[in-house]
Parts: C-alpha cells; structure tokens; sequence
C-alpha cells in the first residue's frame, strides 16, 4: 500500500515539469514556425503560451507580431507595448510600423530612434530599416500640410480596369494602357495619355531592368516618333501613369522612391521652357498620398474635377477612385482647429463626408460629375495654325496663348504667313511666265521679277522671326508660372 502511495506521489510531483517540458517543446516549435514567417501557424502557439505567462515580455512580442503579421493590427498594440516595455528589442520596430500605419507618425519616429539606440548599443546594423525610419518622418511633415479638399465621390472596381472608370471632358484627352494604345503585349504597367489635339503622348514603359519611366512622343506624318525620356523626372525609381494639364506644362505622376511614403506616391511638376526640361517634382502630399499605392491623378478642367487611384484598404485585385471638387488653389487644414483624430481621418480619407463644408458646392460638383458620367463634349476641334511651344506644347489657336504679348505677336505672325503665301504664289506665277516669255518680254520682266524675289525672301525672313519672337514670349510667361 505504501509503494502506491509513493509512486501516486511521485507522479503528481512530476507533473508540473511534463507541463513545463510540453509547454518549452510548444515554444520551440512556435518559435520555428515564426522565424520561417507562418505567423498564422505559430499565432495559435503563442496564444496559449501567452494565457499561461501573461507578463513574459518574448511571449508578447512573438504573438504581437503573429497578429501584426496576419491582419488583426488592431488587435496588437497592448503586447507589443508590453514586450518593448520589457526590452524586447524588435518590439521597438513593430510599434513603429504600427504606429506609421495609423498615421501616429510622432510616436512610429520615436519608436525607430529607440529601436536605433538599441541596436548601436548591441553594435547591430541599421541600414535596412533606415529607409523606413524616414518615410515616418516624412508622414510628420505630411499631417502639417494636409489638403482641404472637398471629395464627392468614391467607387470600388477591378484594378486591371480602372482607366474605364475615368470619366473626362474630351479637353483631358484619353487614357490607355500601353499595350492597347500601341497593340502590344510586353508593357502590361504601362500607361498612355494622349492630348486632345492626338498629336501628342505622354506615356510609362518598362526597360531591359522592368523599370518603368516616363517618356513623350509626337505624331508626324501619321507615325508616332520615337519616344524621348523626360527630362527632370528621377530615373532612380519606377516613374508611372503619366498626365499633363491642357496648359502643356503641369504634369502629374506617380512614383515609388524615396520620397513616396508608401508605394507609389503622386507629383506634381511643371516644364520649364528655359532649359527644356521638368522642374524638381513636388509630392502632392495628404489625402491624395498615403502609406498604400496612389496614383493616376487626373485634373478635368472643363469639368473643374480630380480623380486619382487608390488601393488603401483594399483587396489585391481592386483599387478605389476618388473624385473630388477641383479649385486651383487648395487651401491646407488648420491643425489646431481639428481635434487629432479628425485630422489624422482627412488625412486616411476614411469618410469623404467629413470634407464637404458648402453643400450647394457639393451638391452642383455631383451634377457635373453625373453629367461626365453620361456625355463628353462633341465641339468640333479648331486649327487655324500649327505652332510648336516647347516639347510639350503645340498652339492651334490663339486663344491657346496664355501670354498677351505672345498672341499679339502670334497675330502679327499670321497677318505675316498670310502674305508670305499670297506672294509666293504670286513669285511663283511670275517664274513660269518668266521661263515662257521671249527675250525682249524677259528684259522688261527681270526687275520686277527680281524685286519680287527680295520681298518674298524678307517676308520669309520675317515670319521666322515673329515665330520665334512669339515662342519665346509664351515660354517666358509660361516659365514664371
């Protein structure tokens, strides 16, 4: 009987170290399956471990991570703060990338300064996380320029057809991609956008490395030319979906380098007519940017409307587009005038109620836009000449000079290659009368003939100079714009 009871004793004193040799074996094979990033795997693991060892800072951040990791975000903030408050170095790093995520931008950058400090006292590099640290400084400085721009709109559709969603006035030209533009099948990211004079094209391709740049071509003699890289825009990054205002100058983009905040961001530049090239390009900054991919800012002039594209807080094959009322001036919010989550939602866009203030301005943005939706303007395109500006402009009419002194010069210019082509033809009529006349009526005819001759020559002279006079006097207007 006693033998019982000993051994019934032993078992029971042996116990606890099975649970706790179980409990290390389950750890172990947790920790496996997270270093090899299953983090759905190992989340279950470190759920049960962590209800067993609550204040285990390792535990917390390894379950922080598996829910960071596997979409439940929201759910991980307490358990990383209780890791890194426990030293955990790492955890340092999630809560950074927590915190850019819900655009807590102050806290994500005192998080990496923490994170660095950790990893130089252990003498561990920081390169690869350096560039991250620095896109939670460039959110900083986003929330202290956020737009104040009233959005009437949003719509869900398949990302592999959203140019169709794009509704514009026939002013904006059209939209493509580059595959079907040029009835080809080897650049499925590019994107074409054709003026509305179809005599221009502004468009992405991908090189030999798949990186994708920004070019121009012209149409002459129906053939499209070869295509020329644009000048001033970085080459460093991918470069994408291309589009230029009907001024010839303003032109959107959208790119993934270092100064994105998250995948592709959108910019702004203008050309600069002087040296022939873009300006430095601006980020256009929040809401229009954000963590996710942004891009395929539009302006519809005629229909004083935005678009761009969005894939914030979507699926993988869809993207959002956003329509919003457009003025040429945007005013920026005043942060002390909103309370930090109101700002930090008109940054994300989470609700695009909250940005209407004048609801008759809403209100008649929606009739243009319902009116966009159902037809384009069929006014028939007026040429009266053909004049280049600059690589990406060319004039048809006068009202196409923003420039006073260059339409003034442009109407001189016209009065001037009217009479150039009245009297070449008038030189001509005189040459084949002259080659038909005998030796007699040639001596009587030689002088005028000759006079003639020089007044066509000076005429000829004269209109090149009055076209070049008025180039650059629409290049220098264009160019302190």
């Amino acid at each position: 009987m006693r033998r019982k009871i000993h051994k019934y004793i032993l078992l029971l004193s042996c116990l606890p170290l099975m649970a706790l040799t179980v409990s290390a074996q389950n750890q172990e094979q947790a920790k496996k399956l997270f270093n090899a990033g299953k983090y759905a795997e190992a989340k279950p693991a470190f759920q049960k471990l962590i209800k067993r060892n609550p204040k285990n800072g390792s535990l917390n951040y390894w379950y922080g991570v598996c829910l960071y990791e596997t979409g439940e975000s929201d759910k991980c903030l307490p358990y990383l703060k209780h890791a890194a408050e426990r030293e955990v170095r790492e955890a340092n790093r999630y809560l950074a990338k927590y915190y850019f995520d819900n655009y807590q931008f102050n806290e994500s950058e005192a998080c990496w300064d923490t994170y660095f400090e950790l990893m130089e006292k252990a003498k561990k590099p920081t390169d690869n996380y350096e560039a991250e640290a620095d896109r939670s400084a460039l959110g900083r400085q986003m929330m202290h320029g956020v737009k104040d721009v009233a959005f009437i709109d949003s719509f869900t559709v398949d990302k592999k057809e959203f140019l169709k969603a794009y509704r514009l006035s026939q002013e904006c030209g059209t939209l493509s991609s580059f595959n079907d533009f040029f009835k080809a099948k080897d650049q499925p990211q590019g994107i074409v956008h054709q003026t509305e004079r179809k005599n221009k094209i502004f468009y992405s391709k991908a090189d030999e490395k798949g990186r994708t740049g920004l070019y121009a071509a012209d149409l002459l003699n129906n053939q499209w030319e070869e295509g020329k890289a644009l000048e001033g825009i970085p080459t460093a990054s991918n470069a994408n979906y291309p589009y230029i205002m009907s001024d010839g100058a303003t032109f959107y983009f959208a790119a993934d380098g270092e100064e994105s905040l998250g995948g592709y961001d959108i910019f702004v530049t203008r050309f600069n007519s002087e040296d022939n090239k873009f300006l430095v390009p601006e980020n256009m900054g929040m809401p229009f940017n954000s963590p996710a991919n942004d891009y395929m800012l539009v302006i519809d002039e005629f229909n004083d409307l935005g678009w761009f594209a969005t894939d914030r807080r979507q699926a993988d094959d869809k993207v959002c587009i956003y329509v919003f009322n457009y003025t040429e001036e945007m005013s920026i919010l005043q942060e002390e005038s909103l309370p930090a989550d109101q700002l930090i939602g008109r940054a994300q866009l989470t609700n695009i109620k909250a940005t209407w203030k004048k609801q008759e301005e809403v209100n008649q943005a929606k009739e243009r836009l319902a009116s966009a939706a159902t037809e384009r303007t069929q006014e028939v395109l007026q040429k009266d000449f053909e004049l280049f500006i600059n690589d990406a402009a060319t004039y048809y009419t006068l009202k196409d000079f923003k420039s006073k002194e260059a339409r003034t010069l442009a109407s001189r210019w016209l009065q001037e290659v009217k009479s150039y082509a009245s009297l070449s033809k008038q030189l001509e009529q005189k040459r084949e009368a002259y080659t038909q006349a005998n030796k007699e009526k040639k001596a009587s005819m030689k002088a005028s003939l000759l006079d003639l001759e020089k007044h066509v020559e000076n005429l000829e002279l004269s209109v090149n100079q009055l076209e070049q006079d008025t180039r650059n006097a629409e290049n220098r207007h264009l160019g302190k714009k």
